[in-house]
Protein backbone atom coordinates (compact mmCIF):
# COMPACT_ATOMS: atom_id res chain seq x y z
CA UNK A 1 0.00 0.00 0.00
CA UNK A 2 0.97 3.64 -0.58
CA UNK A 3 0.42 6.11 1.95
CA UNK A 4 -2.22 8.59 1.18
CA UNK A 5 -1.28 12.36 1.47
CA UNK A 6 -4.61 12.32 4.27
CA UNK A 7 -2.59 9.15 6.29
CA UNK A 8 0.70 11.18 5.94
CA UNK A 9 -0.75 14.49 7.47
CA UNK A 10 -1.87 12.04 10.50
CA UNK A 11 0.69 9.84 11.67
CA UNK A 12 3.21 12.88 10.49
CA UNK A 13 4.93 12.81 14.26
CA UNK A 14 5.55 9.13 13.21
CA UNK A 15 6.37 9.21 10.42
CA UNK A 16 9.24 12.14 10.71
CA UNK A 17 10.64 9.61 12.94
CA UNK A 18 13.68 7.31 11.30
CA UNK A 19 12.85 4.36 13.29
CA UNK A 20 8.87 4.28 11.80
CA UNK A 21 9.31 6.65 8.40
CA UNK A 22 6.68 5.89 5.97
CA UNK A 23 7.26 2.19 5.75
CA UNK A 24 7.01 1.59 9.45
CA UNK A 25 3.42 3.43 8.99
CA UNK A 26 3.06 1.26 6.49
CA UNK A 27 3.74 -1.54 7.96
CA UNK A 28 1.50 -0.80 11.38
CA UNK A 29 -1.39 -0.02 8.77
CA UNK A 30 -1.15 -3.40 7.44
CA UNK A 31 -0.64 -4.82 11.16
CA UNK A 32 -3.04 -7.26 12.68
CA UNK A 33 -3.87 -7.67 16.82
CA UNK A 34 -5.67 -9.69 18.86
CA UNK A 35 -6.64 -8.30 22.28
CA UNK A 36 -8.41 -10.87 24.62
CA UNK A 37 -9.93 -8.89 28.02
CA UNK A 38 -12.85 -9.57 30.95
CA UNK A 39 -14.30 -6.04 30.06
CA UNK A 40 -13.47 -3.03 27.85
CA UNK A 41 -12.43 -0.95 31.43
CA UNK A 42 -9.60 -3.32 31.08
CA UNK A 43 -8.45 -1.92 27.59
CA UNK A 44 -10.08 1.66 27.10
CA UNK A 45 -6.35 3.31 27.17
CA UNK A 46 -5.13 0.79 24.86
CA UNK A 47 -8.09 0.38 22.19
CA UNK A 48 -7.37 4.39 21.58
CA UNK A 49 -3.40 4.46 21.55
CA UNK A 50 -3.54 1.57 19.30
CA UNK A 51 -5.90 3.13 17.24
CA UNK A 52 -4.45 6.62 17.13
CA UNK A 53 -0.96 4.88 16.48
CA UNK A 54 -2.55 3.23 13.05
CA UNK A 55 -2.41 -0.23 13.60
CA UNK A 56 -4.56 -1.50 11.22
CA UNK A 57 -6.84 -4.19 12.29
CA UNK A 58 -7.98 -4.96 15.90
CA UNK A 59 -9.85 -8.41 16.77
CA UNK A 60 -10.88 -7.41 20.56
CA UNK A 61 -12.68 -10.61 22.77
CA UNK A 62 -14.53 -9.69 25.85
CA UNK A 63 -16.05 -12.10 28.25
CA UNK A 64 -18.85 -9.68 29.05
CA UNK A 65 -21.63 -9.26 26.18
CA UNK A 66 -22.30 -5.98 25.84
CA UNK A 67 -22.86 -3.05 22.80
CA UNK A 68 -19.93 -2.24 21.80
CA UNK A 69 -21.20 -0.39 19.02
CA UNK A 70 -20.60 3.32 20.49
CA UNK A 71 -17.02 2.71 21.33
CA UNK A 72 -16.22 1.12 17.96
CA UNK A 73 -18.14 4.63 16.25
CA UNK A 74 -15.44 6.62 18.97
CA UNK A 75 -12.20 4.47 17.97
CA UNK A 76 -13.32 4.84 13.87
CA UNK A 77 -13.69 9.03 14.14
CA UNK A 78 -10.44 8.69 15.79
CA UNK A 79 -8.75 7.15 13.20
CA UNK A 80 -10.93 5.79 10.15
CA UNK A 81 -8.28 3.48 8.65
CA UNK A 82 -9.01 1.29 12.29
CA UNK A 83 -10.51 -2.21 11.24
CA UNK A 84 -12.24 -3.30 14.42
CA UNK A 85 -14.32 -6.23 15.37
CA UNK A 86 -15.69 -7.68 18.59
CA UNK A 87 -16.10 -10.80 19.69
CA UNK A 88 -17.18 -13.06 23.01
CA UNK A 89 -14.84 -15.77 21.97
CA UNK A 90 -11.21 -16.37 20.35
CA UNK A 91 -12.39 -16.67 16.38
CA UNK A 92 -11.11 -19.68 14.37
CA UNK A 93 -8.46 -17.70 12.33
CA UNK A 94 -7.73 -19.32 9.45
CA UNK A 95 -4.54 -17.35 8.12
CA UNK A 96 -2.59 -17.18 11.82
CA UNK A 97 0.30 -15.73 10.55
CA UNK A 98 -1.13 -12.06 9.66
CA UNK A 99 -1.63 -11.37 13.44
CA UNK A 100 1.28 -9.77 14.61
CA UNK A 101 0.28 -9.49 19.06
CA UNK A 102 -1.87 -11.21 20.65
CA UNK A 103 -2.30 -9.20 24.43
CA UNK A 104 -4.19 -10.75 27.39
CA UNK A 105 -5.18 -8.84 30.48
CA UNK A 106 -5.26 -10.97 33.92
CA UNK A 107 -6.56 -13.53 32.96
CA UNK A 108 -3.92 -15.76 30.12
CA UNK A 109 -5.83 -18.80 29.19
CA UNK A 110 -3.82 -20.30 26.60
CA UNK A 111 -5.37 -21.05 23.29
CA UNK A 112 -3.93 -23.46 20.84
CA UNK A 113 -5.16 -21.21 18.02
CA UNK A 114 -3.03 -18.43 18.71
CA UNK A 115 0.37 -20.76 19.22
CA UNK A 116 3.14 -19.23 17.55
CA UNK A 117 1.86 -15.07 18.39
CA UNK A 118 3.60 -13.07 20.38
CA UNK A 119 1.74 -12.24 23.24
CA UNK A 120 1.63 -9.42 25.90
CA UNK A 121 0.45 -9.72 29.13
CA UNK A 122 -0.64 -7.47 31.34
CA UNK A 123 -2.23 -7.69 34.76
CA UNK A 124 -3.84 -5.05 37.17
CA UNK A 125 -4.58 -4.73 40.94
CA UNK A 126 -5.51 -1.22 42.33
CA UNK A 127 -1.72 0.78 41.91
CA UNK A 128 -0.16 -2.54 41.67
CA UNK A 129 0.41 -3.97 38.18
CA UNK A 130 2.79 -6.12 36.18
CA UNK A 131 3.43 -6.50 32.26
CA UNK A 132 5.80 -8.81 30.20
CA UNK A 133 5.89 -9.92 26.53
CA UNK A 134 6.02 -13.46 25.40
CA UNK A 135 7.80 -14.99 22.27
CA UNK A 136 4.77 -18.21 22.22
CA UNK A 137 2.14 -19.38 24.00
CA UNK A 138 3.22 -21.36 26.89
CA UNK A 139 6.20 -19.36 27.91
CA UNK A 140 7.64 -17.00 30.62
CA UNK A 141 4.73 -17.01 32.29
CA UNK A 142 3.61 -14.13 34.94
CA UNK A 143 5.00 -15.01 38.45
CA UNK A 144 2.47 -13.10 40.95
CA UNK A 145 3.27 -12.26 44.19
CA UNK A 146 0.20 -13.51 46.37
CA UNK A 147 -0.88 -10.37 48.03
CA UNK A 148 -1.39 -8.95 44.18
CA UNK A 149 -4.38 -11.79 43.75
CA UNK A 150 -7.02 -10.25 45.43
CA UNK A 151 -10.01 -7.94 44.73
CA UNK A 152 -10.24 -5.87 41.50
CA UNK A 153 -13.07 -4.12 42.75
CA UNK A 154 -13.60 -0.58 40.92
CA UNK A 155 -10.97 1.77 42.17
CA UNK A 156 -9.39 5.16 41.37
CA UNK A 157 -6.49 3.23 41.95
CA UNK A 158 -7.59 -0.23 39.51
CA UNK A 159 -8.76 2.61 37.26
CA UNK A 160 -4.74 4.42 36.94
CA UNK A 161 -3.24 0.80 36.77
CA UNK A 162 -5.54 0.29 34.44
CA UNK A 163 -4.87 3.30 32.19
CA UNK A 164 -1.22 2.80 32.82
CA UNK A 165 -0.84 -0.50 31.89
CA UNK A 166 -3.10 0.47 28.98
CA UNK A 167 -0.50 2.98 27.23
CA UNK A 168 2.79 0.52 28.30
CA UNK A 169 1.35 -2.18 26.15
CA UNK A 170 0.25 -0.08 23.40
CA UNK A 171 4.04 0.53 23.26
CA UNK A 172 5.13 -2.95 23.58
CA UNK A 173 2.31 -3.71 20.41
CA UNK A 174 4.22 -0.92 18.22
CA UNK A 175 7.76 -2.80 18.92
CA UNK A 176 6.76 -5.67 18.05
CA UNK A 177 4.89 -4.97 14.61
CA UNK A 178 8.10 -2.94 13.77
CA UNK A 179 10.94 -4.95 15.72
CA UNK A 180 11.97 -1.74 17.16
CA UNK A 181 13.75 -1.37 21.41
CA UNK A 182 13.94 -4.23 23.44
CA UNK A 183 10.87 -6.57 24.29
CA UNK A 184 10.08 -6.92 28.18
CA UNK A 185 11.01 -10.68 28.11
CA UNK A 186 11.46 -10.19 32.32
CA UNK A 187 8.24 -8.97 33.84
CA UNK A 188 8.33 -5.07 34.86
CA UNK A 189 6.10 -4.85 38.48
CA UNK A 190 4.81 -1.16 38.86
CA UNK A 191 3.66 0.00 42.34
CA UNK A 192 2.05 3.58 40.98
CA UNK A 193 1.38 4.68 44.69
CA UNK A 194 4.95 5.13 45.42
CA UNK A 195 6.26 5.10 41.48
CA UNK A 196 8.42 2.46 41.91
CA UNK A 197 9.11 0.01 38.88
CA UNK A 198 11.51 -3.25 39.00
CA UNK A 199 12.00 -6.79 38.20
CA UNK A 200 10.36 -9.82 40.56
CA UNK A 201 13.16 -10.36 42.48
CA UNK A 202 13.34 -6.35 43.62
CA UNK A 203 10.12 -5.98 43.67
CA UNK A 204 7.98 -5.34 46.79
CA UNK A 205 4.11 -4.93 45.91
CA UNK A 206 1.85 -3.23 48.87
CA UNK A 207 1.36 -4.68 52.08
CA UNK A 208 -1.43 -7.45 51.98
CA UNK A 209 -3.31 -4.90 54.97
CA UNK A 210 -2.93 -1.81 52.88
CA UNK A 211 -4.63 -3.46 49.26
CA UNK A 212 -7.66 -1.67 49.88
CA UNK A 213 -6.89 1.51 48.24
CA UNK A 214 -6.99 3.98 50.33
CA UNK A 215 -8.71 6.59 47.98
CA UNK A 216 -12.11 4.61 48.43
CA UNK A 217 -14.29 6.82 50.80
CA UNK A 218 -11.94 9.75 49.81
CA UNK A 219 -14.46 12.06 47.47
CA UNK A 220 -12.21 13.19 44.59
CA UNK A 221 -15.07 15.14 43.33
CA UNK A 222 -14.31 18.19 45.74
CA UNK A 223 -10.89 18.15 43.64
CA UNK A 224 -10.21 20.91 41.34
CA UNK A 225 -7.14 20.21 38.46
CA UNK A 226 -5.90 23.10 36.24
CA UNK A 227 -4.90 21.10 32.70
CA UNK A 228 -2.90 23.25 31.09
CA UNK A 229 -2.83 22.08 27.21
CA UNK A 230 -5.32 19.59 25.83
CA UNK A 231 -3.35 17.67 23.40
CA UNK A 232 -0.62 14.77 23.94
CA UNK A 233 -0.08 15.22 27.99
CA UNK A 234 -3.45 16.67 28.97
CA UNK A 235 -5.35 14.50 26.92
CA UNK A 236 -4.48 11.04 29.16
CA UNK A 237 -4.27 13.74 32.13
CA UNK A 238 -7.84 14.63 31.34
CA UNK A 239 -9.36 11.04 30.53
CA UNK A 240 -7.72 8.92 33.30
CA UNK A 241 -8.76 11.85 35.71
CA UNK A 242 -12.42 11.76 34.68
CA UNK A 243 -12.82 7.81 34.52
CA UNK A 244 -11.14 8.12 38.07
CA UNK A 245 -13.93 10.23 39.38
CA UNK A 246 -12.81 13.79 39.43
CA UNK A 247 -15.34 16.01 38.68
CA UNK A 248 -14.35 20.00 38.31
CA UNK A 249 -11.64 19.94 35.49
CA UNK A 250 -10.01 22.92 34.35
CA UNK A 251 -9.23 22.96 30.59
CA UNK A 252 -6.70 25.54 28.84
CA UNK A 253 -5.68 25.64 24.96
CA UNK A 254 -5.99 28.16 22.39
CA UNK A 255 -5.41 25.34 19.70
CA UNK A 256 -8.25 23.80 17.41
CA UNK A 257 -8.14 20.42 16.27
CA UNK A 258 -6.01 19.58 13.43
CA UNK A 259 -5.36 15.96 11.15
CA UNK A 260 -1.87 15.69 12.98
CA UNK A 261 -3.10 15.99 16.46
CA UNK A 262 -4.89 12.54 15.88
CA UNK A 263 -2.22 9.98 16.02
CA UNK A 264 -1.41 10.68 19.95
CA UNK A 265 -4.09 13.34 21.05
CA UNK A 266 -6.48 10.80 22.07
CA UNK A 267 -9.59 13.11 23.71
CA UNK A 268 -9.90 14.64 19.79
CA UNK A 269 -11.20 13.10 16.32
CA UNK A 270 -11.39 13.79 12.96
CA UNK A 271 -15.39 14.46 13.06
CA UNK A 272 -13.92 17.82 15.35
CA UNK A 273 -11.47 18.59 13.15
CA UNK A 274 -11.38 22.67 13.31
CA UNK A 275 -13.11 22.54 16.79
CA UNK A 276 -11.39 24.62 19.29
CA UNK A 277 -9.23 22.10 21.98
CA UNK A 278 -11.05 22.69 24.88
CA UNK A 279 -14.73 21.97 23.32
CA UNK A 280 -13.80 18.80 21.63
CA UNK A 281 -12.37 17.38 25.16
CA UNK A 282 -14.90 18.68 27.08
CA UNK A 283 -17.77 16.65 24.34
CA UNK A 284 -15.30 13.50 24.78
CA UNK A 285 -15.00 13.84 28.50
CA UNK A 286 -18.77 14.04 29.23
CA UNK A 287 -19.33 10.90 27.68
CA UNK A 288 -16.93 9.31 29.99
CA UNK A 289 -17.94 11.58 33.44
CA UNK A 290 -21.79 12.69 32.70
CA UNK A 291 -21.86 14.56 35.87
CA UNK A 292 -18.53 16.15 35.40
CA UNK A 293 -17.69 19.92 35.13
CA UNK A 294 -15.25 21.18 32.81
CA UNK A 295 -14.54 24.96 33.05
CA UNK A 296 -12.62 25.87 29.55
CA UNK A 297 -10.21 28.56 29.06
CA UNK A 298 -9.90 29.19 24.79
CA UNK A 299 -6.98 31.52 25.25
CA UNK A 300 -3.04 31.26 25.23
CA UNK A 301 -1.71 31.01 28.78
CA UNK A 302 0.44 34.07 29.38
CA UNK A 303 1.91 36.45 31.81
CA UNK A 304 -0.87 38.66 32.30
CA UNK A 305 -3.60 35.84 32.94
CA UNK A 306 -1.45 33.06 34.31
CA UNK A 307 -2.00 33.88 38.01
CA UNK A 308 -5.58 34.53 37.68
CA UNK A 309 -6.79 31.19 35.99
CA UNK A 310 -4.60 29.22 38.16
CA UNK A 311 -5.50 30.59 41.84
CA UNK A 312 -9.00 28.69 41.73
CA UNK A 313 -7.83 25.18 41.65
CA UNK A 314 -6.18 23.20 44.06
CA UNK A 315 -3.70 21.01 41.27
CA UNK A 316 -1.90 22.22 38.01
CA UNK A 317 -0.99 19.97 34.92
CA UNK A 318 1.04 20.85 32.95
CA UNK A 319 0.20 19.46 29.28
CA UNK A 320 2.10 22.58 27.32
CA UNK A 321 4.50 21.42 24.12
CA UNK A 322 6.92 24.33 24.86
CA UNK A 323 9.33 25.44 26.98
CA UNK A 324 8.70 28.72 27.20
CA UNK A 325 5.27 27.98 28.52
CA UNK A 326 6.87 25.31 30.73
CA UNK A 327 8.84 27.86 32.31
CA UNK A 328 6.19 30.34 32.65
CA UNK A 329 3.99 27.85 34.34
CA UNK A 330 6.41 26.47 36.78
CA UNK A 331 7.20 29.94 37.69
CA UNK A 332 3.23 30.64 38.11
CA UNK A 333 2.76 27.86 40.83
CA UNK A 334 6.03 28.49 42.34
CA UNK A 335 5.16 31.90 43.25
CA UNK A 336 1.02 31.22 43.52
CA UNK A 337 1.94 28.20 45.81
CA UNK A 338 0.08 25.58 43.65
CA UNK A 339 1.74 22.19 43.51
CA UNK A 340 2.51 21.34 39.77
CA UNK A 341 2.16 17.77 38.33
CA UNK A 342 4.91 18.34 35.47
CA UNK A 343 6.25 16.10 32.28
CA UNK A 344 7.41 16.35 29.17
CA UNK A 345 8.12 13.82 26.28
CA UNK A 346 10.36 13.62 23.02
CA UNK A 347 10.37 10.93 20.44
CA UNK A 348 10.55 7.55 22.76
CA UNK A 349 11.53 9.26 26.21
CA UNK A 350 9.06 10.93 28.53
CA UNK A 351 10.38 12.67 32.11
CA UNK A 352 8.11 13.84 34.60
CA UNK A 353 9.05 15.99 38.28
CA UNK A 354 6.49 16.82 40.90
CA UNK A 355 6.23 20.05 42.53
CA UNK A 356 5.54 21.50 45.44
CA UNK A 357 6.22 25.06 45.99
CA UNK A 358 8.24 25.93 49.44
CA UNK A 359 8.68 22.00 50.26
CA UNK A 360 10.96 20.18 47.17
CA UNK A 361 12.70 21.25 44.39
CA UNK A 362 11.65 23.02 41.30
CA UNK A 363 11.65 23.02 37.12
CA UNK A 364 14.40 26.23 37.85
CA UNK A 365 16.03 23.87 40.08
CA UNK A 366 16.62 21.35 37.70
CA UNK A 367 17.01 23.66 34.60
CA UNK A 368 17.59 27.43 35.32
CA UNK A 369 17.53 29.02 32.49
CA UNK A 370 15.26 29.11 29.79
CA UNK A 371 17.19 27.69 26.17
CA UNK A 372 17.72 30.15 23.41
CA UNK A 373 15.31 29.34 20.49
CA UNK A 374 16.61 26.60 18.64
CA UNK A 375 18.85 24.86 21.28
CA UNK A 376 16.30 22.33 22.05
CA UNK A 377 14.16 20.43 19.10
CA UNK A 378 10.65 20.30 19.65
CA UNK A 379 8.12 16.95 18.97
CA UNK A 380 6.75 18.58 16.17
CA UNK A 381 10.71 19.11 14.61
CA UNK A 382 11.58 15.39 15.73
CA UNK A 383 8.87 12.91 16.05
CA UNK A 384 6.96 11.14 19.30
CA UNK A 385 5.51 7.51 19.81
CA UNK A 386 1.90 8.06 20.29
CA UNK A 387 1.49 6.27 23.68
CA UNK A 388 4.61 7.86 25.08
CA UNK A 389 3.29 10.74 25.88
CA UNK A 390 -0.06 8.55 27.21
CA UNK A 391 2.13 7.05 29.67
CA UNK A 392 3.19 10.54 31.24
CA UNK A 393 0.32 12.39 30.83
CA UNK A 394 -1.40 9.50 32.95
CA UNK A 395 1.50 9.88 35.90
CA UNK A 396 1.05 12.87 35.76
CA UNK A 397 -2.38 12.37 36.81
CA UNK A 398 -1.86 10.15 39.06
CA UNK A 399 0.71 12.21 40.58
CA UNK A 400 -2.33 14.99 41.27
CA UNK A 401 -4.62 12.17 43.06
CA UNK A 402 -1.87 11.33 45.49
CA UNK A 403 -1.54 15.15 46.49
CA UNK A 404 -4.79 15.56 46.83
CA UNK A 405 -5.03 12.25 48.75
CA UNK A 406 -1.81 12.89 50.78
CA UNK A 407 -1.23 9.07 49.85
CA UNK A 408 1.68 7.35 48.40
CA UNK A 409 5.24 8.72 47.72
CA UNK A 410 5.61 11.46 45.41
CA UNK A 411 7.59 12.24 42.58
CA UNK A 412 9.08 15.74 44.74
CA UNK A 413 12.87 15.02 45.07
CA UNK A 414 12.71 12.44 42.69
CA UNK A 415 12.82 12.92 38.52
CA UNK A 416 11.19 9.80 36.62
CA UNK A 417 13.18 9.31 33.17
CA UNK A 418 10.91 6.58 30.50
CA UNK A 419 12.31 5.07 27.96
CA UNK A 420 9.74 3.40 26.11
CA UNK A 421 12.43 1.34 23.82
CA UNK A 422 13.79 0.01 26.67
CA UNK A 423 10.72 0.11 28.43
CA UNK A 424 12.84 1.52 31.64
CA UNK A 425 11.67 3.98 34.24
CA UNK A 426 14.65 4.95 36.71
CA UNK A 427 13.81 7.80 39.22
CA UNK A 428 17.62 9.56 40.51
CA UNK A 429 16.94 11.88 43.45
CA UNK A 430 16.81 16.08 42.84
CA UNK A 431 17.37 18.31 45.33
CA UNK A 432 16.23 21.98 45.90
CA UNK A 433 18.81 24.37 44.64
CA UNK A 434 19.91 27.24 46.34
CA UNK A 435 21.20 28.92 43.94
CA UNK A 436 17.30 28.70 42.21
CA UNK A 437 16.35 31.96 40.62
CA UNK A 438 13.04 31.53 41.73
CA UNK A 439 13.01 29.18 45.03
CA UNK A 440 16.21 29.50 45.80
CA UNK A 441 17.44 31.50 48.58
CA UNK A 442 18.04 34.85 46.89
CA UNK A 443 15.57 34.50 43.78
CA UNK A 444 15.73 36.61 41.20
CA UNK A 445 12.41 36.27 39.44
CA UNK A 446 9.91 37.88 42.08
CA UNK A 447 6.93 38.54 39.29
CA UNK A 448 6.15 36.99 36.12
CA UNK A 449 8.12 40.08 34.02
CA UNK A 450 10.43 37.61 32.77
CA UNK A 451 10.64 37.07 28.56
CA UNK A 452 8.53 34.20 27.97
CA UNK A 453 7.58 35.03 24.15
CA UNK A 454 9.56 32.50 22.26
CA UNK A 455 7.34 30.05 21.16
CA UNK A 456 8.11 26.84 19.41
CA UNK A 457 6.53 26.37 16.16
CA UNK A 458 5.90 23.78 13.87
CA UNK A 459 8.17 23.89 10.47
Amino acid sequence: MILSKEQITRYMRHIIMPEISGPGQKKLLESEGIVVADSVEDILSLLYYLAASGIGHLYVILKKKEDFSELKACLLDLNPDLDVEFYNDIPNFKNIEKINFALFTDDFEESERLKGVPRILSFSRPWNGCLMTAKDCGSNKLAFPQNMKGSRKNSPGLVFSRFFAGTISAIEAIKICLNLGRALEEPLYYNLLDMEFKSIKDFKPLEENSMQDPFIGKNLSSLKVLIVGSGGLGSPAAFSLALAGVKNIGLLDSDIVEMSNLNRQILHSTSRIGTPKVESAEMFLKKINSGINIEKYNVRFNTKNALEIIKDYDIIVDGVDNLPSRYLLNDACVLAGKPLAEAAVLRFEGIAMTILPGKGPCYRCVFPKMPQAGAVLSCAETGVLGPVPGVMGTIEAIEAVKIFGGCGKLLSGRFLIFDSLELNFITPALSKNDKCPICGENPSIKDLGENYDFVCKNN
